[in-house]
């Protein structure tokens, strides 16, 4: 299940990433109740490797947002991370593993030649 889906922004890229998702967002974190607004969330990248990402939960006059405060810079060098990028949160069961939270990275140039591609074959 899709938690979030967000383009980077330059405060993103540099500092932290914060994301007001709502509803969704706490139903999805839900099993952190209790943990007074600070949690870590352990996330596997498509390349296999686990992050672990320390978030703040606040509470905004317009709702709830995740704030992620500590890892989240490591990660955006470590992908090399640009404003315009994608970046998607998934929350998956697994059978033996339970919960799982996987990261997925959409570079914003993949974008740019897929849309070229397609315009130029005429499947826009």
């Amino acid at each position: 299940m899709e938690i979030f889906a967000t383009v980077l922004t330059i405060t993103d890229i540099e500092r932290r990433l914060s994301v007001s998702n709502g509803c969704l967002l706490l139903q999805a974190l839900s099993h952190f109740n209790g943990c007074h607004g600070r949690i870590v969330l352990n996330v596997k990248d498509d390349e296999g490797t686990f992050w672990n990402f320390r978030c703040l939960i606040r509470t905004e006059r317009y709702g709830p947002k995740l704030v992620i405060v500590s890892g989240w810079i490591d990660f955006v060098r470590t992908k090399d991370l640009r404003q315009g990028d994608i970046v998607v949160l998934y929350r998956e069961e697994d059978v033996i593993a339970g919960m799982e939270y996987k990261i997925e990275v959409k570079k914003k140039n993949s974008f740019s030649s897929l849309n070229r591609i397609k315009g130029s074959l005429g499947l826009n």
